[in-house]
């Protein structure tokens, strides 16, 4: 580890001595970079490894040997420097500075919920303040009130984290600083979006960014905290369940419920799902009879359907039982995920790529097919941030318009044309390349120009996509999941891959939701005909299912809808598992709370499988698809003191088989849609709510269907009638509207855009329709 940090200058290692002993440190390293590496402690309040320094609370302040007082966070280590971290002149300065910021705080502490893990209240205590000197004259103080959230000035120490957070981690810039000296404080930009993610209250050291979800419910250290992986979408982002017993029965060592959810702020973000969207399930016991059934079901059994949350451990079983049992198995999001990877990837020879990695060099940065702001909101912060701090172009080509995601350009095409845009993709990026003689007898048989006005995307916006990639080293293009039901999928997946084979394009195919990836690995999978006869519901629909039961969530509005539980199984916040993500990396799951009732183990066992926990399959994940032979005991889920992450492990990939290559047949017609269209997204990201059902529509939706905004409309899907509000959102512009089915476990298993009739609805209605 050493000499990896050893940077040689005209042959020598560049170090620097801090408390009289000599410490190497690589280019560009703060002083305070190479104290904490070197486990040196230094205090500090407004700094935080991910963010840029800005030495706003000046706590970090050391002592050079010539007596200078440094800011260590924005000084940076330089050859032969001799520092000095704790004396008595910086005790009494880092005391000066802690009752400034003290001067009005409120001595509140008991009612605070920052209390117990507040980083001032823990400096006031470190640096033993005597008394205080200090008098200011009382300021005027404001609470702002936004989005679940209230910011208390007098309990604000302006060391900005806040709003840098929002701005340089999670790209929104909705929060900004007033300035004002003595009276600066935090503001808004509400002419931006602010998605509820909770990071300003994450990083802010004291309690004066407030969650109104969290106010008053618990004291911090009250609750137990248990690390896992956030399942919302298939990044798998570390997280942390806040846990306590309710103390609401008599069975208090097992009644435990989350309060809320976190991760380790100093590295790492969690988006609006994975902050708020965690699920709180009852313990429950063992029903025998509901056991009995669910065997008898598998027994009687066609087929089994798997959602696209079952971990690999249950997918295993699952696949063990369909051999035994001589059924189908279904999971489409996986089996159409895995025949387009397969086909795309087996096209160009390029691997599988890690999101932050290629990312981290990117010079262009593209998206395609995928709502990105609301299905990955994580990877559209880490956009963002390339954006900003890497000055890179981002061209999002979709159907729908999102104009929360600034500094980037849309290309917009119509919904149904993605064969064509792909098409036209290929025929200009390829355009100096020499690609295999059919593929160059397809593009010259290609009619640009109908190609183009069919799809509404102008051959110049082509032409200037083409010229960046031309003129770009490390190019990297987003592929989403509206591409993998589309009845040209195969064609759309070769193209891409005759793509990326012939251009310095890296090609990411995301994951659609939750362990497609793993799923896809794991099993063999049939192609599914939506029927139910005989069909059993693994987290998924079936005419016997099995799924979890949640508490506090009612279906009242929508009975047809609701997902039904013949027999309860564990929900995930209570499973000992493992999930791949979308970077084909193992995470594991930990259960943050118990369950005493039966599982698919227990089902397996009566079939004669050995199994009784989901833990002892964990090493038994077929090593020919990358699985490693690890334990489940012997998995790490942590995030080291450097921000590095030692969690699960990256799967270890062979080359996908190579496939005939696909025919291009020519595109003779591309299919026009007008009227009001509706989009189901994916069960993914901030789609994975669990508040009330709504349609999104812009100001134009709204005015063509004569339907106002909060009011209560109906529209038919999957067959039935749906009832929900219709919400205006002034970021979407145009005639299509986003299906957010919330706790209401909707899939539409084909291409996510289709025509709908919106109804306007109301209270009388609900006798005529029972």
């Amino acid at each position: 580890m050493y000499a990896m940090l050893l940077h040689r200058n005209g042959g020598g290692v560049m170090e620097i001595i801090i408390n009289d002993k000599k410490f190497a440190f690589k280019p560009n390293e703060s002083i305070l970079d190479v104290a904490r590496r070197n486990d040196i402690y230094i205090p500090t309040l407004c700094h935080l490894p991910k963010l840029a320094p800005v030495g706003a609370c000046r706590m970090c302040i050391v002592e050079e040997a010539n007596g200078n007082i440094i800011a260590s966070c924005k000084s940076p280590a330089i050859e032969g420097a001799r520092i000095y971290t704790h004396t008595k002149r910086l005790e009494r300065h880092r005391q000066e500075i802690m009752k400034f910021l003290c001067i009005n705080h409120p001595l509140e502490c008991g009612v605070c919920d920052k209390s117990g893990e507040c980083e001032l209240q823990n400096k006031v205590l470190e640096t033993k303040i005597p008394f205080q000197t200090f008098s200011a004259k009382q300021k005027q103080d404001d609470f702002l009130l936004f989005k679940n959230k209230i910011y208390d000035e007098s309990l604000c120490i302006m060391c900005e984290r806040c709003a840098r957070a929002c701005n340089q981690i999670v790209g929104n810039n909705y929060l900004r600083v007033i300035t004002g000296g003595y009276a600066s404080k935090i503001g808004l930009n509400e002419q931006n979006h602010c998605e509820d993610c909770d990071e300003c209250v994450s990083v802010c050291p004291t309690g004066a960014m407030i969650s109104q979800r969290f106010q008053y419910n618990s004291n911090a250290w009250e609750l137990e905290k248990m690390p896992s992986s956030c399942t919302h979408c298939a990044l798998g982002c570390y997280i942390v369940y806040e846990v306590k017993n309710t103390n609401q029965t008599t069975h208090i060592s097992k009644n435990k419920k989350i309060y809320r959810s976190s991760t380790q702020m100093e590295f790492a973000q969690l988006c609006h799902s994975g902050r708020h969207h965690f699920i709180n399930a009852p313990i429950l016991q063992k029903d025998d009879s509901a056991l009995q059934n669910a065997i008898t079901a598998f027994e009687n059994a066609s087929a089994i359907r798997m959602g696209n949350q079952t971990t690999n451990e249950e997918a295993l079983i699952l696949t063990r039982l369909k051999d035994k049992l001589g059924v189908k198995l279904y999971c489409e999001d996986a089996r159409v995920y895995k025949d387009f990877i397969h086909r795309l990837k087996s096209t160009s020879n390029a691997p599988i790529y890690a999101i932050k990695d290629v990312l981290k060099n990117a010079d262009l940065c593209m998206s395609m097919a995928s709502f990105i702001f609301d299905e990955m909101p994580v990877l559209k912060s880490q956009i963002a941030r390339a954006i900003t701090t890497q000055k890179i172009p981002y061209v999002c080509l979709h159907p729908i318009p999102d104009e929360r995601l600034k500094k980037h350009q849309y290309i917009q095409y119509e919904v149904g044309t993605e064969l064509g845009v792909i098409a036209l993709m290929l025929a200009k990026f390829l355009k100096n390349s020499t690609p295999e003689n059919e593929v160059a007898d397809f593009i010259a048989n290609l009619d640009i120009g109908y190609l183009s006005s069919e799809s509404n995307v102008g051959e110049e916006e082509i032409e200037n996509l083409a010229t960046l990639l031309e003129t770009s080293q490390n190019p990297v293009l987003f592929i989403g999941h509206e591409l993998f039901y589309h009845p040209r999928a195969t064609e759309i997946a070769y193209m891409l891959g005759l793509i990326e084979k012939h251009t310095r394009l890296k090609i990411i195919v995301l994951s659609p939701a939750g362990n497609v990836v793993g799923i896809s690995l794991i099993c063999s999978l049939d192609s599914d005909d939506g029927e139910n006869k005989n069909v059993i519901g693994y987290r998924s629909d079936g005419e016997f299912c099995l799924n979890p039961v949640l508490e506090n969530i009612s279906y009242d509005e929508n009975p047809d809808f609701a997902p039904k539980s013949d027999c309860a199984i564990p929900a995930l916040t209570q499973l000992e598992a493992t999930f791949v993500s979308t970077d084909y990396h193992l995470f594991p799951l930990a259960p943050a709370l118990p369950y005493e009732g039966y599982d698919i183990c227990d089902i397996a066992q009566h079939f004669g499988f050995k199994e009784s926990f989901l833990v002892e399959l964990t090493h038994q994940l077929p090593k020919e698809k990358g699985f490693q032979n690890i334990a489940y005991d012997d998995l790490q889920n942590q995030i080291d003191k450097n921000g590095e992450e030692i969690r699960g492990y990256p799967l270890v990939l062979k080359p996908f088989d190579t496939l005939k290559p696909s025919t291009l047949e020519p595109i003779d017609f591309l299919p026009e849609t007008n009227g009001s269209i509706c989009y189901t997204p994916q069960h993914s990201g901030n789609f994975l709510g669990f508040l009330s059902p709504k349609i999104l529509g812009s100001k134009q939706f709204g005015i063509t269907n004569k339907i106002a905004s909060n009011q209560k409309v109906s529209f038919n899907i999957a067959g039935k009638e749906f009832r929900c509000e219709f919400v205006e959102k002034d970021y979407l512009k145009g005639m299509i509207a986003i299906f957010e089915s919330s706790k209401y476990p909707i899939s539409s298993q084909k291409y996510p855009y289709a025509k709908i009739t919106i109804k306007q609805w109301n209270e009388d209605d609900k006798d005529n329709h029972r």
